[in-house]
């Protein structure tokens, strides 16, 4: 049994690292013959969450905080921490925890659905979500009624364990189902100790992969260094003159060939790509008065089959001029009921994929008035896909949810430098 970690994105701060680490610390002591997933770095639709515990007793949230000292804070007043240095003030805690929580629920619900059909809905709601200090905290009682938000509790590495004897979602998470919601977070396992993956990320389809202009580019520098040392031989006292170029180069090189999983051996958009770029995209609708989106693996499933098939035939519109196929044709094939409504928007460009590429279609359509008012309505789910330099928005309105604004008419795809024609 014991402890196995998952991540979505790489830890990046180092108090981070060391609270985690005291963490597992704890856990290993006490769960030599229980099962428990640690996930770190979990992607959700306003940021990500720091930690996840999976046990038999339900997910358990923790946000990290690396401070030390006495705690103050009310449901919805301010935040403060007390250190030996003084009183440094917080963010509402409350409020972060409770929107973690939600923003996880959501995540967690279509897996739910589809693997633990055993759990009702409603349990998903006693998930408990915790703020983490460091050693020799406190938050005195009195603050908030714990008894009636049985959620939230401030804890450190002191009362950690003693706390989750507690937990209490009203299911028991089997370890099949601690395998169904890791894969459909799409997280990777790795080994915590040494930071390095303990199975590789899933590979591109090889089907359809065309040499995008970055690997172009990567030879083209290969033949120009050639030429380069073609030169020093036959010209006397060219080497002084060549070698920082030549240095320059091979600085480039290594760039290209660290980013190379992100640009030049993927022609498409990943999961992790789309939920960024979902985050990416809620922070111009939050910063423009509208609510952030989630996202919908469904809305994924169709949004890369849309930008896929455009990629393929070579064409940027709403419908495929060959076979008629379209995101509302194909809706059911990935999920999506067929009285839901799915509205898409379009972006093309002949550069081709690389890292980025998402949010330069999402850049593209908040600044076009028609796709602007598309992809802020207010969807139940949504993705943003690309294959090749096409990409498309999904989203999804449920049949049962009353429209909360009125659809717009089919707008223009916008398109990049040197784009691709609507046909």
């Amino acid at each position: 049994m014991g402890i196995r970690f998952f991540r979505g994105e790489r830890t990046r701060f180092e108090h981070e690292y060391r609270q985690l680490e005291e963490i597992v610390t704890l856990l290993k002591k006490e769960f030599q013959e229980e099962p428990v997933y640690m996930l770190s770095g979990v992607l959700v639709a306003n940021g990500e969450i720091d930690c996840v515990l999976l046990t038999r007793n339900g997910p358990l949230i923790l946000e990290l905080k690396a401070y030390s000292g006495e705690v103050r804070g009310l449901e919805n007043g301010n935040w403060e921490v007390t250190t030996k240095e003084g009183p440094i003030p917080l963010p509402n805690l409350f409020f972060s925890a409770r929107n973690k929580r939600q923003d996880f629920i959501d995540r967690l619900i279509p897996i739910y659905k589809k693997d633990l059909p055993h759990v009702p809905e409603n349990n998903l709601r006693k998930m408990s979500s915790w703020i983490y200090f460091s050693r020799d905290s406190s938050y005195p009682e009195g603050q908030i009624d714990l008894r009636r938000v049985k959620w939230f509790r401030v804890v450190t590495a002191d009362t950690l364990l003693e706390t989750m004897r507690f937990l209490d979602t009203g299911y028991t998470l089997r370890i099949q189902d601690m395998e169904a919601i890791v894969q459909g977070l799409h997280l990777q396992e790795y080994e915590f100790s040494s930071d390095r993956p303990l199975s590789p990320s899933p590979a591109p389809a090889r089907e359809g992969f065309r040499p995008g202009k970055g690997l172009v580019a990567l030879l083209v520098i290969l033949a120009i260094i050639a030429g380069i040392y073609l030169a020093v031989l036959l010209v006397p006292g060219a080497g002084l003159a060549v070698s920082s170029a030549v240095q320059g180069i091979l600085i480039l090189i290594s760039g290209i060939v660290q980013d190379g999983e992100r640009g030049l051996m993927r022609s498409g958009s990943s999961a992790e790509d789309s939920q960024g770029a979902i985050i990416y995209l809620n922070r111009a609708r939050i910063s423009g008065g509208a609510s952030p989106l989630l996202f919908d693996e469904r809305a994924y499933g169709l949004a890369l089959a849309r930008a896929e098939d455009m990629d393929r035939s070579n064409y940027l519109d709403y419908e495929n001029p060959v076979t008629g196929s379209s995101a509302a044709g194909l809706k059911e094939m990935y999920g999506i009921n067929a009285n839901d409504t799915v509205l898409e928007s379009l972006y093309g460009q002949w550069n081709g994929y690389a890292f980025g590429t998402e949010r330069l279609a999402i850049d593209a359509w908040t600044s076009d008035a028609g796709n602007r008012e598309r992809v802020f309505l207010d969807y139940d789910g949504a993705a943003v896909a690309c294959s090749g330099g096409y990409c498309s928005f999904i989203g999804i309105i449920h049949a049962e949810v009353p429209e909360k604004s009125p659809l717009p008419t089919p707008v223009t795809a916008p398109q990049g430098n040197g784009t691709a024609q609507a046909s």
